[in-house]
């Protein structure tokens, strides 16, 4: 995709990581079982994925963070989820290290040509995430990914999104202004509404039998151009 440069108004667009960017394969309820299985593990995939989304829920977080944060918070998560295994620290290990390969994650197939049009216009791409520091080595391996310039994720800033303090992080390392800025994630909350809220504009990107406003939303990343285009 080749575009000659409009005026934009946006100097830099943020996309967020998991389910915007990058998706889990397998997915995060089939690793956590099919690795709990290996290791003793006897719930079956409803249950693992019944316990998955109940204590991801419900587990509340600082908005403050670091990597020693984040680990303790997945070991308490893996734990929760799976119940006690033989050789529990091992099954933390391997699924921990499971999400930090690059095969563990697919690129969405819109992402390599939406980035590689933004930076044709100009445009900084940057990923703004409450990942940690596996998103590096995950990042690293996809080719797909070398356009993103920025990477802002929360273990690294020591703020988490929806949090004012990582988005006024995100502004200060792309050197931009908050309203040079387009968030765009697949989570209302912590992507759109908290970024609004400090200054950024946002949309939302979702499913394409969930859109409801075509000003606000985007079904799928390609379409971020015509957003940035239209609405710059």
């Amino acid at each position: 995709m080749s575009i000659k440069s409009p005026n934009v108004k946006y100097k830099c667009v943020a996309f967020d990581a998991v389910g915007t960017l990058i998706h889990a394969t397998p997915s995060v309820v089939d690793a956590y079982w099919s690795i709990g299985q290996r290791y003793g593990s006897e719930l079956t995939r409803d249950v693992v994925k019944k316990r998955f989304g109940k204590t991801f829920s419900s587990r509340q977080l600082s908005l403050q963070t670091d990597e020693q944060s984040e680990y303790e918070f997945w070991q308490a998560v893996v734990k929760d989820v799976l119940g006690p295994v033989p050789a529990a620290d091992e099954c933390f290990n391997e699924l921990y290290n499971h999400f930090g390969k690059p095969e563990a994650w697919r690129v969405d197939s819109d992402a390599e040509e939406t980035i590689q049009a933004l930076n044709e216009l100009g445009i900084d791409v940057a990923i703004a995430s409450n990942f940690d520091k596996r998103l590096n080595s995950v990042m690293d391996g996809h080719a797909a990914l070398e356009g993103i310039s920025h990477r802002v994720i929360s273990s690294e800033i020591g703020w988490r999104k929806p949090s004012r303090q990582f988005y006024k992080l995100l502004s200060e390392k792309v050197h931009c202004h908050s309203h040079q800025i387009l968030m765009i994630g697949d989570d209302f909350e912590n992507d759109v509404a908290a970024a609004r809220d400090a200054g950024l504009d946002a949309i939302q990107l979702v499913a394409n039998n969930e859109a409801t406003d075509a000003h606000q939303q985007i079904r799928s990343l390609k379409e971020t151009l015509n957003h940035v285009i239209e609405n710059g």
